[in-house]
């Protein structure tokens, strides 16, 4: 990359033949500076020096730089961060970097200039994660490191430095996504379905109802026994096809653990949830059956209260011969 020197004597202006006048009057005003007068021919040479290095350091980084003025639009940035907003650079001048923020984090844009000037006071730099909404429609996820720097004619202008974090992003959600999925039939596991059930219970004195149930199926070591694991891991594989199925966005179902599932229904009672299970016993392979207990949560009950509650009634319909479903208000044989 060359420089452009106006002229050895004193004084002299050196500027970047890069994207957009900002840039060269920043460098020029740098060094018209009257700071400079004293100093020789030699000592200006090797200031054009580090002026080069440092531009194309810039130029080169592959992590996002970019420079805004006083008013948060930019006056410069590199070729990696014009790929994390999916702008062509020599578009970015004179823009603000809240038009590619993702929607959701606009708030958070918003309050960074107040974020900026605390940070300042103390000394510090500002660091945030946030999104960004890329011109092919993607989201990219970065890192922004910004600290306040000089600008001219007195004016605080940022530096920005973003880290591309969409990648770690997306292993992060692959990872947690897993840690919630049962392997075999791609439900939730206890795991998720726990996060889910602490999502929909509602706070204590509300009057919207939480419905739970425990399926277990029936004879489930005979069937193996008789026909193979590898057919019983299929047939609830198909079971599980055909529950995520029927229940839509009506409830959420989990396999609990080995032939055992959960479910939960926001919004309902125990009539709406029996026949639920109703409609489940009908889409169970192989005409295997199910025993089920269900309840519904009590307004200041702990949500292992109610679990525990909805188990024990599974273990009372498993007890009385199976193929059945029990809940709070059901006659059971042999009480």
């Amino acid at each position: 990359m060359n420089l452009d020197v106006a002229s050895t004597s004193r004084p002299f202006a050196i500027a970047f033949p890069g994207p957009g006048a900002a840039a060269r009057r920043i460098v020029g005003a740098s060094c018209e500076s009257s700071w400079l007068a004293p100093f020789e021919e030699e000592t200006w040479l090797k200031m054009v020096d580090a002026d080069r290095w440092y531009r194309e350091m810039f130029e080169a980084s592959t992590v996002g730089l970019a420079l805004a003025d006083e008013d948060g639009l930019l006056v410069l940035a590199n070729d990696a961060y014009a790929a994390i907003v999916g702008c062509p650079r020599e578009r970015l001048p004179g823009r603000s970097s809240r038009e590619f923020t993702h929607p959701d984090d606009l708030a958070q844009h918003a309050a960074m200039e107040q974020i900026m000037d605390d940070a300042t006071a103390r000394g510090e730099s500002v660091h945030v994660e946030k999104r960004y909404l890329h011109a092919d429609g993607t989201v990219r996820w970065g890192w922004i490191s910004a600290s306040e720097v000089p600008g001219p004619e007195g004016k605080r202008w940022t530096m920005a430095v973003v880290h591309d974090t969409t990648d770690r992003r997306r292993v992060e959600d692959d990872l947690r996504v897993a840690a919630q999925t049962d392997a075999l039939t791609g439900l939730l596991n206890r795991r998720g379905w726990r996060d889910r059930l602490r999502q929909l219970t509602t706070p204590s004195g509300s009057e919207v109802a939480v419905a739970l149930a425990m399926i277990d199926f029936d004879r489930f070591k005979l069937y193996n026994d008789k026909y193979g694991h590898g057919r019983g891991d299929r047939l609830l594989v198909r079971f599980s096809a055909a529950a995520a199925e029927l229940l839509g966005g009506r409830a959420t179902i989990a396999r609990w653990g080995g032939e055992e599932f959960a479910l939960v229904m926001p919004g309902v009672g125990s009539t709406t949830m029996d026949a639920v299970l109703t409609e489940l016993a009908a889409v169970v392979p192989d005409r295997q059956t199910f025993s089920a207990g269900h309840t519904t949560l009590r307004r200041g009950e702990s949500v292992d209260d109610c679990f525990d509650r909805a188990d024990m009634l599974l273990f009372q319909a498993k007890r009385d011969g199976g193929a059945r479903s029990y809940s709070d208000g059901s006659r059971r044989p042999g009480e």
